[in-house]
């Protein structure tokens, strides 16, 4: 009983974020996930320039081009195609694989000598199901995230991070512990509460940096 009075909850919430995205225009639910840790967080300024890693369909960017205006600019990331937004200005899309060296030319090119001022990650493997090798695929993944940051983040920038929750995980938090001041760990409220993925957010970059930070 208890299972299934859980997944009424999850469905409940599932159906009021996927209600709220479709009647305002928003391309995913994932929107309100960005939402809630910006303003929680101080995320981003109006002028920022941004890269959005795993950005289609496209929900973090909507969020992401509002709140920096259009001094500002997002560069969305992912293997898939993103749908062109022809009513926004501050949006660039990339298709192409973060684990090709191609793609971060590209990153490279449309920074045009620039760094970010931040990094945000919602990429994430195609899940299997197998807790081991789902765990070892989003490890992957941040690893590879982190080679973009200490590529393009520029010094005291900001990156958000999506992992799994467990074993990995650990890893994933001495990595960020090593280059950032400090860390924050975040379930946003429009995540599943089943769900294990949590987001790392780690302010103050410090490029040549390998030291002990605080996590709260």
């Amino acid at each position: 009983m208890y299972y299934i009075a859980g997944m009424k909850n999850w469905r409940r919430e599932r159906n009021h974020y996927y209600l709220e995205a479709k009647k305002r225009g928003i391309r995913s639910r994932a929107y309100f996930k960005i939402e809630d840790m910006d303003k929680r967080f101080n995320i981003f300024a109006p002028g920022d320039i941004v890269i959005d890693i795993g950005a289609a369909p496209g929900g973090w960017l909507q969020y992401i081009s509002k709140v920096i205006g259009l001094d500002g600019l997002v560069i969305g990331v992912d293997i898939k195609e993103i749908e062109e937004f022809t009513d926004k200005y501050n949006i660039v899309t990339i298709k192409g694989d973060i684990f090709s060296e191609e793609t971060l030319k590209k990153i490279k090119d449309k920074l045009m000598g620039r760094k970010a001022d931040v990094i945000v990650s919602d990429a994430s493997p195609n899940i299997t199901g197998v807790y081991e090798i789902d765990s070892m695929k989003i490890y992957e993944i941040n690893k590879r995230v982190m080679h973009i940051a200490k590529k393009f983040l520029k010094r005291n920038g900001i990156l958000v991070l999506k992992t799994f929750q467990g074993r990995e995980e650990q890893r994933v938090r001495r990595m960020l512990m090593k280059k950032f001041k400090f860390i924050k760990i975040y379930k946003p409220k429009a995540s599943r509460k089943r769900s294990s993925e949590i987001y790392y957010i780690g302010f103050y970059f410090l490029p040549k940096s390998s030291r002990t930070s605080k996590t709260t």
